[in-house]
Formats: structure tokens, sequence, C-alpha cells
């Protein structure tokens, strides 16, 4: 039988910008997972930055920052790309509530949503 992987359920939640302020409103942990200068253009408040540049590296990162694995964690980037696959990798590591956000800070901006520098 072959491995079809659609059937593969993600580990993760993926959110909307709506969603995402809501929780995020309401003390839900954020992390950032985008570069330094990309997160010094803007982000939010709350976020806590992680950079993913490899799977290892990141899931070290992530490891060090000692998050509780039972809260909820959002995780952002420019678009919804690499914190999907943060999102996967906080899921390996024992993360058991974890989102993605679908648009990233792009979506988030579109929004008009507060944003540090």
């Amino acid at each position: 039988m072959a491995y079809d992987h659609d059937d593969e359920v993600a580990p993760y939640t993926t959110i909307g910008t709506d969603e995402a302020k809501n929780l995020v409103d309401s003390g839900v942990r954020i992390v950032d997972v985008r570069m330094p200068d990309e997160w010094n253009y803007g982000h939010i408040a709350q976020a806590t930055l992680v950079p993913i540049q490899g799977i290892y590296s990141f899931g070290k990162a992530l490891e060090e920052k000692n998050l509780p694995k039972d809260e909820e964690v959002i995780f952002v980037c420019a678009a919804g790309q690499r914190s999907a696959m943060a999102s996967e990798i906080a899921s390996l590591l024992g993360f058991k509530k974890v989102y993605n956000l679908a648009r990233g800070m792009n979506g988030w901006a579109n929004r008009g949503y507060p944003m540090e520098r």
C-alpha cells in the first residue's frame, strides 16, 4: 500500500489574522521566526524572536527558551511558510498546542494591527 502524504494530519492548527489577534490579546505566547532585520522592520509587541535558519539550530534555540510545552504558542513569519515549518518542529519537540499564523506579518500589517519597531 502506497503512503499518501495527503492523508497526514498536520500536528498544528493554522489560524487567520483575526483569531491570532484575539489569542495574543488573551495572553497567548507568540514566537516570531523571521530574521533580525525583518523583526526590526516591525513585529508584534508580545513576540519572542527565534529565527529559523535550519531545522536543528531552530529546534535547539526553541528548546533554550524553556517555553512551557503544554501552553498555547503561535508561530509567525512574513507570509506563513517558515512558521509552518517552525510549527512542525515545535510539535516534534513536544509542544501540544501549536498555531501557525496563515498570512504572517503581511496579514497582520494589512489589518493595521499594532506593531513595534
